[in-house]
């Protein structure tokens, strides 16, 4: 029996230990975590290839308009670039730079998430 607490995510948003501890542990960033989760919604689950740009990465991080006061601001295109590159850096996401030129957007590659994580038996508490 489940707990009471207990979430059923989707397999899609499911992440493998690699890069939970790429961005948990290594990157500690809530910005490349928001970025990373971002594109794990927008990509192809069978290819894993977003086609985004950086101008729609900062929107997507920017927290929406209030009823009253202010919109919070949202990342700068510094910060968006230099958290896609730690990303990068770190091997859980993938660039294709001759595609990235040729038609002037940010083609990125998650893993795909077609085939279910395989996971282990958990003993019955």
């Amino acid at each position: 029996m489940p707990y009471a607490a207990t979430i059923f995510a989707p397999e899609f948003v499911r992440l493998q230990r690699h890069e939970l501890a790429a961005l948990l542990n290594v990157l500690r960033s809530p910005l490349a975590t928001q970025i990373f989760l971002i594109l794990v919604s927008q990509a192809d689950f069978k290819t894993g290839w977003a086609l985004v740009s950086y101008a729609r990465l900062i929107e997507l991080c920017t927290a929406p308009q209030p009823e009253r006061g202010r919109r919070p601001a949202g990342p700068s295109l510094i910060q968006v670039r230099r958290a896609v590159d730690a990303l990068i850096g770190e091997g859980i996401v993938k660039r294709n730079a001759e595609k990235n030129a040729a038609q002037g957007m940010l083609h990125l590659q998650v893993r795909p998430r077609t085939k279910p994580l395989k996971e282990k038996a958990r003993p019955a508490d």
